[in-house]
């Protein structure tokens, strides 16, 4: 039976190089609000950008240590709960966004995120079954991060 997280030092250096390139657009995104004003930004907007910031450093520290230590379980469990919880708020940042301006938009953006990575999960279960647990998990965690920073601040 294979372990419910498999350790891939490939897929885990490729995360940690776009975990980078994210955390620089994403310092440059919040020096520019908080030069424009961050009052004129929701606060689940701000906190969002705020936190994405350290979980995908943590997440690129933590697939660095991936690909050179013998013992890389945990390393590649903190880096992709930190990657997925930072990917999330990143995506929840642009439908806050949106939603300001254009709410049915918003709606829509979140609807789409949903239906992609259901397919995603799909095509992963179907590609290989003995995993269904793992992938049912990880989509319902990562859904649990995309309603809660993003749909419940759009619904309140």
């Amino acid at each position: 039976m294979e372990e419910f997280f498999k350790v891939n030092p490939e897929k885990a250096a490729a995360r940690s190089n776009i975990d980078s390139a994210m955390m620089g657009c994403l310092f440059f995104v919040f020096t520019l609000i908080w030069t424009l004003n961050p009052k004129e930004f929701s606060p689940a907007f701000v906190m969002q950008i705020a936190f994405a910031i350290p979980l995908l450093f943590v997440s690129s520290l933590a697939y660095a240590k991936v690909g050179y230590r013998k013992e890389n379980k945990y390393w590649d469990q903190l880096g992709w709960y930190s990657n997925t919880i930072g990917n999330a708020f990143v995506l929840n940042v642009i439908g806050v966004l949106i939603f300001e301006e254009y709410p049915l938009i918003a709606f829509g953006y979140f609807g789409l995120i949903f239906i992609l990575m259901l397919v995603y999960t799909i095509i992963n279960i179907a590609t290989n079954p003995l995993r269904i647990g793992e992938k049912i998990f990880k989509f319902f965690f990562f859904f649990a991060f995309i309603f809660l920073g993003g749909l419940i601040p759009l619904i309140f």
